[in-house]
């Protein structure tokens, strides 16, 4: 019982709001790095980032009519202006440039330069303003749509980049039930991109409501449940009233555990 309270403890720790970037404070001094002016920028090395890739390609069966970006995020969980937004990799001898969309995403390379270069992806913010995490969306959904394949794929990413950050205990616990996805003593949830009313689950004339928690501004999604495939669609019903402004909404937030 121990055990399991530690583990629920630490994924809480990562999940607000959403996944967070920030390693564990380091036990020796710390390294300042200054890019454009901003000291500690954000950034993650690309040697742990491309075990998300990797972790794309390995189950990518989830969701085969999906690609891979990660989206960028204010701390508090609102859309960043893209514009002013730096973001490249950056080692001893890679320097390279990564677009950044109008919707704050960007879609990280494969480089086997900068894998062996020990390259950090950097952003021009300083690190606790700013969060990132994966984005799995396959093609012809409607906005107020998910699919279930998306959402388990995403999450998969997610372990691959973030187990690490956990304590030896934590994830080896996760580790020995298949991953923070598959895990049976975390529940996930997931922050909506609006206030809802309602988010039901649906795989052909099969549907049930799904709990919504937060006042409605997330919902427990049975990732783990083998009984929905898929394709499987998670439809979101807004709240009356409830906003959908881009400039000041949360975005839709990944895996957390309530």
């Amino acid at each position: 019982m121990t055990s399991q309270r530690a583990v629920i403890a630490v994924i809480l720790a990562l999940s607000s709001p959403a996944w967070a970037q920030e390693a564990p404070p380091a036990a020796t001094t710390e390294t300042t790095v200054e890019v454009s002016g901003v000291k500690n920028p954000a950034l993650r090395p690309y040697r742990i980032m491309s075990r998300g890739l990797d972790a794309f390609d390995k189950h990518h069966a989830l969701a085969p009519g999906a690609d891979l970006r990660f989206e960028l995020w204010n701390a508090d969980g609102t859309i960043p202006q893209a514009t002013g937004l730096g973001l490249r990799l950056a080692g001893d001898t890679v320097d390279l440039k990564l677009p950044v969309d109008g919707d704050a995403t960007f879609v990280l390379p494969r480089s086997q330069a900068a894998f062996d270069d020990n390259a950090d992806l950097v952003l021009n913010r300083k690190k606790e303003q700013m969060r990132w995490r994966p984005r799995v969306r396959s093609a012809g959904l409607s906005v107020n749509t998910r699919r279930l394949g998306d959402m388990r794929l995403e999450c998969e990413v997610s372990w691959a980049v973030m187990k690490d950050e956990l304590s030896f205990v934590a994830r080896t616990a996760l580790a020995a039930a298949g991953g923070l996805c598959h895990a049976p003593i975390v529940k996930l949830q997931y922050r909506a991109p609006m206030r809802l009313s309602a988010a039901t689950l649906t795989s052909g004339e099969r549907s049930a409501p799904l709990t919504l928690v937060m006042g409605g501004s997330a919902y427990i999604v049975p990732l783990r449940d083998t009984g929905w495939n898929d394709d499987s669609l998670i439809t979101y019903v807004a709240a009356p009233g409830a906003r959908d402004d881009p400039a000041t909404t949360p975005k839709e937030q990944g895996a957390e555990a309530p």
